[in-house]
């Protein structure tokens, strides 16, 4: 894993585990308070329940950075579609090829496993490329807001899981 700089947005983002994309409410008609609108679709940013707009709350764009950002965002969709598909045909040959009733071609796998390692490779890159793209999509001054934004939400996740962490030691009767 590639530590990134903590000083820069959208290494905050990457820090938190999330993946860029927008929110899979904007699929259902909810929109951010400031006005900007994700485009369709949405993936999870950090695991179930946890969703996260493309550009932090807060942080308005101009109507040609909305166009920009819709475009970006098209095009991750469809490339990282493409690397998904070859990942799961590659996939559907190790789940073949485990299933022979004879002995295991290992190297025939052992190529398999390398090209899937290829293919998560080439999906990494093109979610750090994306996240360029957006930090490139932002003037200096939004990039500032989005950083001290992301500062803010990092430091309240941080505080949950202090708050719900694990259960305190000691029997189950010493429970009120």
């Amino acid at each position: 894993m590639t530590i990134l700089r903590p000083a820069a947005f959208l290494p905050v983002i990457a820090a938190l585990g999330l993946v860029v994309a927008p929110l899979a409410a904007s699929a259902q008609g909810h929109h951010a308070p400031d006005g900007n609108r994700p485009p369709p679709g949405g993936a999870p940013f950090g695991g179930p329940g946890h969703m996260m707009p493309p550009i932090p709350p807060g942080v308005t764009l101009t109507t040609a950075q909305k166009a920009k950002l819709k475009t970006i965002f098209e095009k991750s969709h469809q490339d990282e579609h493409a690397l998904r598909l070859e990942g799961r045909a590659i996939e559907g040959k190790i789940h073949d090829a485990l299933g022979t009733v004879g002995d295991l071609d290992r190297t025939a796998l052992a190529d398999l496993g390398k090209q899937e390692d290829v293919v998560k490779t080439k999906v990494s890159a093109l979610h750090l490329e994306t996240m360029e793209q957006l930090h490139d999509l932002l003037t200096p001054a939004q990039r500032q807001q989005a950083k001290e934004t992301m500062d803010k939400i990092k430091a309240l996740h941080e505080q949950m899981k202090a708050l719900m962490g694990p259960p305190p030691e000691g029997e189950p009767d010493d429970m009120p």
